[in-house]
C-alpha cells in the first residue's frame, strides 16, 4: 500500500471517531461510557503506525494492522461514517467485539515492544492526544483567531503545533512564542503598531519576494518580541510551539504578468495608502489575485518549518513571506544577514525558485500540512486533534471579496478534509484592516472566543483522555 493510501485509511479512521463523538453529543444514550471507550480505543489503536521512543520511531503497524482492518469493517457495518447517524442496535454489539480485539492487540503490542517501548508510552499514545491548530490567511479577518486562542487557553488546551498562512502565520507566531498564552501581551504588541510603522513606501530591491507598492516591515514592528536575550532573532526551530508556515514558490516564466504590473497595481492611492483609500482598488486587487489563483497548480507549495533546512528561517521572515500579497504587499530580506541569505539561497537553488509569495495561493488554511507534520513525528505523538480556523470563508456581507473567497474555498475544502474541526468565522474585520484599533482588536477577541465556544463541548470531548479499558 502506498503512503497516500495509508494516509487515506488513517484519515478515514479519524473521521469515524469524529462522527461517533458528534453522534454521542447529540444522543448520549447511543452508547454507555464503557462501550464508547471500547470503540474509541479501538480506533486509536488501529491508527498507530509508529511510536516515538526518544529520538527513534518503533514500527508497530504489523501488530495493529489486523485490528485496523476489523475496526474499519465493523464501524462500516454499524453505520459510523460521515453523513450518517449510527444505529445503536448495531453499534453496541460492535463495541463489545472491538473491546475484546483491543485488549488482545494491546497485549500483542506490549509483547512486540518489550524492552523497547515503555508500557506507559504505549498507554499515553493510545489514550491521549495533542491539540494542533491550522490558522488561515485573509488579512484583517484573522484577528478573530486570537479570541479562539484565548478560549482554548482558558480551558487548559495548549497547542502542540500551529500551522499558519499569512495573517495566520503572524498571529500563529505570536501564540507559538510562549507555551503560556497571554492576551495582554499580544494586546501590547498590537498597541505599539501603526499603519505607518508596519508599511513603508520606500523603494526597495526585490530580491526574493514579488515587488508590490507597500513594503511590509514586520521586523520593525515586532522584532523585540522575537529575539533572544543576546539579540539573536528567533528561528522556527527556537519556538517552544512548532510553527509551520506555507509560502508560494514561483518559478521563472510562471507569472501571468510582468513584475512591473504588480509593483504599480496600487498607483493612484499611494499618497496616503490607508485601508479606506486601498478599498477603492479592491476590484483591481481581486482581479489580479484571481488571476494568480487560476495558475496556483503551477506554484510550488513550500512549508517552512516542516521541510528540511527551513527550520532555520527567522520566524518573522517566514511570516513575512507568507503574507506577501502580490501587487499589494512586498516582503523581502535585503538586510545584511549572511545566515538568512544562505538559507534562502539554498532553498531557491534546491527548488529552482524565482520569487516567494503569499502562502494563501497554495494553502490558505493549512490543515493537511498540520496533519502531515503530526504524522512525520514533529510533536512526538501521532495522536492529534486538528482545529482549522478560517476567517476568509465566503459570506455575502463582504461582496467585494466573494469571488476571490469562493475560489480560495475550493482549495480550503480539500485541505480541511484533514482537520477534525473546521471553523469558519463571520463578522470579522475587513481583509484590508490589518492594523486594527484597540476597540476593534478587543471586539475580535470576544467574537472569536464566542464563535468557538459553541464547538467547545466537541473539542473537550475529543481532547479528554480515554479511560483505560481495564
Amino acid at each position: 500500500m502506498s503512503q497516500a493510501d495509508k494516509s487515506s485509511v488513517l484519515l478515514s479512521l479519524e473521521q469515524k471517531e469524529v462522527v461517533l463523538v458528534r453522534a454521542l453529543l447529540k444522543q448520549p444514550t447511543l452508547l454507555d461510557g464503557r462501550a464508547e471507550a471500547a470503540v474509541r480505543t479501538a480506533i486509536s489503536l488501529a491508527h498507530l503506525q509508529r511510536i516515538r521512543v526518544g529520538a527513534v520511531d518503533v514500527d508497530v503497524e504489523p501488530v495493529v494492522q489486523p485490528l485496523r482492518d476489523e475496526t474499519l469493517k465493523l464501524l462500516d457495518v454499524a453505520g459510523v461514517r460521515p453523513g450518517n447517524v449510527p444505529a445503536p442496535e448495531k453499534l453496541r454489539p460492535v463495541a463489545t467485539i472491538l473491546r475484546d480485539l483491543s485488549v488482545r492487540t494491546l497485549e500483542l503490542l506490549h509483547q512486540h515492544g518489550a524492552g523497547r517501548i515503555p508500557p506507559e508510552l504505549i498507554d499515553r499514545e493510545v489514550r491521549e492526544r495533542q491539540l494542533v491548530i491550522a490558522a488561515g490567511g485573509g488579512g484583517g479577518v484573522g484577528y478573530v483567531y486570537l479570541g479562539a486562542f484565548k478560549l482554548l487557553e482558558e480551558c487548559g488546551l495548549k497547542p502542540a503545533l500551529i500551522a499558519g498562512t499569512s495573517i495566520g502565520a503572524i498571529l500563529g507566531a505570536m501564540r507559538a512564542r510562549s507555551l503560556r498564552y497571554d492576551t495582554g501581551e499580544v494586546l501590547n504588541m498590537v498597541r505599539g503598531v501603526s499603519w505607518g510603522r508596519l508599511f513603508h513606501l520606500l523603494s526597495m530591491e526585490s530580491r526574493y519576494g514579488l515587488p508590490a507598492a507597500l513594503r511590509l516591515y514586520l521586523r520593525a514592528a515586532f522584532s523585540k518580541h522575537f529575539e533572544h536575550h543576546d539579540g539573536r532573532a528567533y528561528t522556527l526551530a527556537d519556538l517552544p510551539i512548532p510553527l509551520v508556515v506555507p509560502v508560494s514558490g514561483i518559478r521563472a516564466g510562471v507569472l501571468p504578468r510582468p513584475l512591473e504590473f504588480y509593483e504599480k497595481l496600487l498607483d493612484g492611492v499611494l499618497a496616503l495608502p490607508t485601508p479606506f483609500r486601498l478599498a477603492r482598488k479592491i476590484p483591481q486587487i481581486v482581479a489580479a489575485l484571481i488571476e494568480l489563483f487560476q495558475i496556483s497548480e503551477r506554484l510550488d507549495p513550500i512549508y517552512l518549518g516542516l521541510e528540511p533546512g527551513t527550520e532555520a528561517f527567522d520566524v518573522l521572515d517566514a511570516a513575512g513571506f507568507s503574507s506577501a500579497l502580490p501587487g499589494v504587499i512586498h516582503y523581502d530580506v535585503v538586510r545584511q544577514d549572511e545566515r538568512m541569505h544562505a538559507v534562502l539561497g539554498e532553498l531557491f537553488a534546491r527548488r529552482e525558485l524565482f520569487r516567494l509569495a503569499d502562502g494563501g495561493f497554495v494553502d490558505n488554511v493549512p490543515a493537511r500540512a498540520a496533519w502531515r507534520a503530526v504524522h512525520e513525528g514533529r510533536i512526538g505523538t501521532r495522536h492529534a486533534f486538528i482545529v482549522a480556523l478560517d476567517g476568509f470563508a465566503p459570506r455575502l456581507s463582504t461582496p467585494a471579496w466573494v469571488a476571490l473567497q469562493q475560489l480560495v474555498q475550493v482549495q480550503v475544502q480539500k485541505s480541511c478534509e484533514w482537520a477534525h474541526l473546521y471553523k469558519p468565522f463571520t463578522g470579522t474585520l475587513s481583509p484590508l484592516e490589518v492594523v486594527p484599533g484597540i476597540p476593534s482588536f478587543i471586539k475580535m477577541l470576544e467574537r472569536g472566543k464566542q464563535a468557538l465556544s459553541s464547538d467547545l463541548p466537541f473539542i473537550q470531548c475529543m481532547m479528554q483522555p480515554l479511560p483505560p479499558l481495564s
